[in-house]
């Protein structure tokens, strides 16, 4: 079998920080434009950058929107962790030879003062950022950036992810697919394999 490259995305694939991002966009946002959102309005957030979200929303944030928000996270960033069970399987998928990697839509200033705690750099060979290309999710190019690094082959390659966006990078990267329904939440029929627990990645190896 030649060399499997299992890629992931960060936010509500390996990490569970939805409670903690949402709490963030309403804060800010409450602060911002005096208007109050609940947590699963701002759903439409999750997955992309900043400026996608503030687009979607159709609010006009002042200058300081960036400090302001990171500064709201930092209250509520103790609260992410793991999925259950995730670290096993990871383990378990370096034991069966598998190239691990990251995907994310997070800046590499958000990447490095919220996740180091969580030390990605030891078990993920590769980790890109929204700052390592010019496009985003859904459009291929963060997967072909990955390509690119690693000098993998695509048809070797699985991206998993929570999202939408992030099935469809993989569909227009040329990759497979993999949908972490891990709170059975949300159901995609565009994806190649939906998971309803990590321990069901390490059946496809």
């Amino acid at each position: 079998m030649k060399e499997q490259h299992i890629i992931f995305d960060l936010d509500g694939t390996l990490i569970d920080s939805e409670e903690a991002v949402l709490k963030t966009w309403q804060q800010t946002l409450l602060a911002q434009v005096n208007r109050y959102f609940t947590l699963e309005a701002l759903r439409v957030v999750l997955g992309i950058t900043s400026k996608a979200a503030l687009k979607i929303l159709q609010v006009d944030v002042k200058d300081d929107f960036e400090q302001y928000w990171i500064k709201q996270y930092e209250r509520f960033a103790k609260e992410m962790k793991y999925f259950d069970g995730m670290e096993d399987m990871l383990w378990e998928l370096t034991q069966k030879g598998c190239t691990l990697g990251i995907v994310t839509s997070r800046s590499k200033e958000e990447y490095d003062r919220y996740f180091t705690p969580f030390q990605f750099d030891k078990r993920f060979s590769i980790i890109l950022c929204a700052d390592d290309t010019a496009k985003h999710k859904p459009d291929p190019e963060p997967l072909y950036k990955y390509l690119e690094v690693s000098g993998a082959d695509k048809a070797n390659c699985l991206y998993i992810g929570d999202m939408l966006t992030d099935i469809r990078c993989a569909k227009s990267a040329g990759m497979r697919s993999g949908f972490a329904n891990w709170k059975q939440s949300n159901i995609t029929g565009e994806a190649d394999y939906i998971f309803t627990d990590p321990k069901d990645i390490l059946l496809l190896f």
